[in-house]
């Protein structure tokens, strides 16, 4: 399968209220590197079309980031990756996995997946090591002297080892996302999804979580990152895909994205931003 896009004939320009999702496993598409596949991927709040018959693939230690503008699909087709959003068409595989299968381990298949938001997510009343061990010893079912090793190993990597005892009200909104990646990273994922992680953050603090994240894709975790920043995407995506109305419009390498592009609106977006 190509990780093509804007090809394929439109979605109808409406569904109607709870209409039946159609999701047949078939045999994967393409070749065993891929980490994700999305085949026909369709999504709708109501009548409302989000995404309309998205094909895309990640593949292993490839990081893809995904940029456009607001109300493009790229939050939802981030959230239908791990089934925060229950796609109306299409299937998601993981591997080898349909995670839209009618009997697919949702939950299994989640704890393959870890996922950054925008808003952190962490409890307060909890110190920033408990917070990053409470799924590791409920979800993984993990003794509590190896989930304290695990989330040492892992705040040290993002450089917040010393305040593994602190309250994340403590911590600025940099290091709390940062607490929130290891939090992730320390469930061993298999992919990443990060939702604008840094869009909350004051501008001096996104330099950091950025910093932590460029470590990542050149580390090889396979990653797919919703982002505005554009120059993070520039140096840190291996492709680089533009989302409008629903759709992917265009991908490619960054220079292709950044330098040629061939999409008119993605010319007009580039324009804005840069």
């Amino acid at each position: 399968m190509t990780p093509a896009t804007a090809g394929r004939d439109p979605m109808p320009p409406s569904m109607p209220e709870g209409a039946q999702t159609t999701m047949t496993p078939v045999t994967p598409l393409t070749t065993p590197a891929a980490a994700v596949q999305v085949i026909g991927l369709s999504k709708s709040y109501g009548a409302v079309p989000v995404l309309h018959d998205i094909d895309l693939e990640v593949q292993r230690a490839e990081t893809l980031c995904l940029i456009g503008p607001s109300g493009s699909g790229k939050s939802t087709l981030l959230k239908c990756l791990n089934l925060l959003e229950q796609p109306n068409a299409g299937e998601i595989w993981l591997g080898e996995t349909c995670l839209t299968a009618p009997h697919a381990d949702v939950d299994a298949a989640r704890a393959r997946i870890g996922m950054v938001f925008q808003h952190f997510n962490l409890f307060p009343h909890m110190s920033v090591e408990r917070n990053v061990t409470l799924a590791l010893t409920s979800v993984k079912g993990m003794g509590r002297e190896q989930a304290r090793t695990l989330a040492r190993r892992h705040l040290d990597e993002v450089g917040l080892a010393a305040f593994a005892d602190q309250r994340p009200t403590r911590l600025s909104g940099g290091q709390q996302q940062r607490v929130a990646i290891a939090r992730a990273l320390a469930m061993e994922p298999e992919l990443m999804l990060f939702d604008e992680a840094t869009s909350a953050l004051d501008p001096e603090l996104v330099k950091d979580v950025l910093a932590v994240m460029r470590d990542l894709a050149s580390g090889g975790m396979t990653m797919a990152v919703v982002t505005h920043e554009m120059g993070f995407a520039r140096e840190a995506a291996d492709r680089v895909a533009f989302m409008c109305d629903g759709r992917i419009a265009e991908i490619g390498t960054p220079d292709r994205i950044f330098e040629r592009a061939d999409h008119p609106r993605l010319r007009q977006f580039l324009s804005q931003v840069l």
